[in-house]
């Protein structure tokens, strides 16, 4: 059925003109306005209708309309114009927007220009956090080389432990990841367990010194932790870039949570978290998999890290005095046992931040131990 003879033709571009929350408009030679969209009436309170026929200057207001005044004689002059600007609107809201400016040419004169104005206020608040992000980065690092110094300060024995013992061992780790990539390359397939032994001897050795040095240095001190707001998944990037590389393929990370950022000291929780992966590699077989679960809780509300492995279980005479200082498991074939102080910095480490490390699973399929960070 044909429609009724009567009904007026729809305006399309006026519709669509209207739709879009940019504002649209078009200014003459003069900057008088013959366009404009329902936007303005958003933006400025300004009924579209009404504003034809009325100069820009009216509408922006003077200072306003000073700050713009360079743009359009670049429109009108057949330049292309494009540029950033908060424009004030009713009931003091303050929009970021992008400008762009069109001159419209015809045979070589302007006639006049299109003004398309889009708000990027939210765009303009994702900059600023991630410039706080940046910041806040810098911030923990700033922060991890008080620490390093505060090492330093503590006595000429502890010097030489951080300067003439650390350093060669750092070395040679980079060395031995370099030889196994050599050798992986190679296809020396028969060399690469041994290598990998040493690599973990190593690490457990430079895990040790590090425990010794925190306990001496950090975890002992009487004063309150720097709680800062964290990257979680910064945080556990950096705890598995601390591992063998050999090791750091049975990590694997599982998120529960989409929460990104967590109140705490990242210094100390690196330390922590670092002890109870290496725990859970050193006591599980080679080729398990090593779960790091990350989640949240209501009540309390806090983050909560898993640690989740595949090993034996922990020999339940251990398990009453299992975060004490001196308190040992028993350590794989070629793995050195360590000195216990790893579950006793874990705890120390979280006493600080007012949270706990729990034992939530011990079976001989696996064990669970959970970080609870209070928020």
């Amino acid at each position: 059925m044909s429609p009724p003879t009567n009904t007026a033709p729809t305006d399309y571009a006026t519709l669509v003109a209207n739709r879009v929350p940019s504002m649209l408009a078009y200014w003459d030679r003069d900057e008088v306005c013959r366009f404009a969209n329902h936007a303005y009436l958003v933006w400025f309170g300004a009924d579209p209708a009404k504003m034809l026929g009325r100069p820009l200057r009216e509408l922006l207001g003077p200072d306003l309309y000073a700050l713009n005044l360079p743009y359009v004689r670049g429109a009108l002059a057949g330049h292309e114009q494009l540029f950033e600007r908060i424009v004030p609107g009713p009931g003091g809201v303050r929009r970021h927007s992008l400008a762009h400016y069109l001159p419209d040419i015809v045979d070589g004169v302007v006639r006049g220009f299109v003004a398309q104005v889009t708000e990027v206020t939210r765009l303009k608040e994702t900059e600023a956090a991630l410039r706080q992000e940046q910041a806040l980065r810098a911030a923990l690092e700033t922060h991890a080389h008080e620490l390093d110094a505060l090492l330093r300060e503590r006595g000429e024995m502890l010097d030489m432990l951080a300067h003439e013992v650390r350093q060669p061992l750092h070395n040679a780790a980079v060395v031995m990841e370099n030889a196994a990539s050599v050798l992986g390359r190679a296809g020396d397939s028969a060399s690469l367990p041994t290598l990998k032994r040493a690599q973990s001897v190593l690490a457990q050795v430079t895990a040790s010194l590090d425990n010794t040095l925190a306990v001496a240095a950090l975890v002992e001190r009487p004063d309150r932790i720097r709680h800062l707001d964290t990257d979680i998944d910064l945080l556990v990037g950096i705890v598995i870039g601390d591992l063998p590389a050999h090791k750091r393929e049975r990590v694997r990370v599982e998120r529960a949570t989409s929460t990104r950022t967590a109140s705490m000291d990242i210094s100390l929780m690196r330390l922590a978290l670092r002890n109870l992966l290496g725990n859970a590699l050193r006591y599980s077989a080679e080729g398990t998999p090593v779960v790091v679960r990350i989640s949240d809780s209501d009540d309390p509300l806090a983050l909560v890290i898993d640690v989740i492995d595949q090993g034996p279980g922990i020999d339940p005479a251990f398990v009453p005095r299992l975060f004490e200082r001196g308190t040992r498991g028993q350590a794989g074939s070629g793995t050195p046992a360590g000195h216990g102080l790893g579950l006793y910095i874990v705890h120390r480490v979280m006493e600080l931040h007012d949270g706990s490390v729990q034992l939530v699973r011990n079976t001989p399929q696996g064990v669970t131990m959970r970080l609870v960070i209070n928020q």
